[in-house]
């Protein structure tokens, strides 16, 4: 027992010293579009969609769509969102991203594999990942970007086989 409680306490202070390294800088809040910054990041992962047989449905709100966020962050946001997906779906899916103003919205559902319940219980969860050479820290990343910007997002698969990231602005 004595060895465990060593060990919890090792890894604790593991834990704590590799967040002080990673620490996410503060958002520096600046007015952009949501469309756009979307736009320029699904043209860097086309290529890697297209080698996959991935298609992208893009359904953007029909005009400008301004949020404020850190422009940076949010873009590393959306491509680790992107890339998830397309790593979920593996070969042969859709990937479909929409943004909508009432209530101002960016979602992203893909065909992939799906979340069960078990493991969307723990997504967010520091190290846990379901991928063979995961880290566990994307998520934790995107959730702490999130947070720091006062945004509600969900991460789910529902009934009809999509699954969805949806961030609230």
């Amino acid at each position: 027992m004595r060895v465990c409680i060593e060990r919890c306490y090792s890894m604790s202070d593991f834990i704590t010293k590799f967040a002080d390294v990673v620490k996410i800088p503060e958002p520096q809040l600046q007015r952009i579009d949501l469309n756009d910054r979307l736009g320029a990041c699904l043209t860097l992962m086309e290529s890697v969609c297209a080698d996959r047989h991935i298609r992208l449905h893009k359904n953007f709100y029909p005009s400008s769509l301004f949020v404020m966020a850190d422009s940076s962050l949010l873009e590393q946001v959306i491509m680790n969102i992107v890339k998830n997906s397309a790593e979920s779906i593996g070969e042969d899916g859709d990937l479909y991203i929409t943004t909508s103003l009432t209530p101002t919205m960016l979602e992203i559902a893909d065909t992939g594999a799906g979340i069960s319940k078990e493991v969307e219980k723990k997504l967010f969860s520091p190290f846990f990942s379901t991928k063979p050479n995961g880290q566990g820290i994307g998520l934790i990343f995107i959730r702490e970007v999130l947070n720091k910007h006062g945004f509600n997002f969900s991460l789910k698969t529902y009934e009809d086989g999509l699954t969805r990231f949806r961030i609230f602005f």
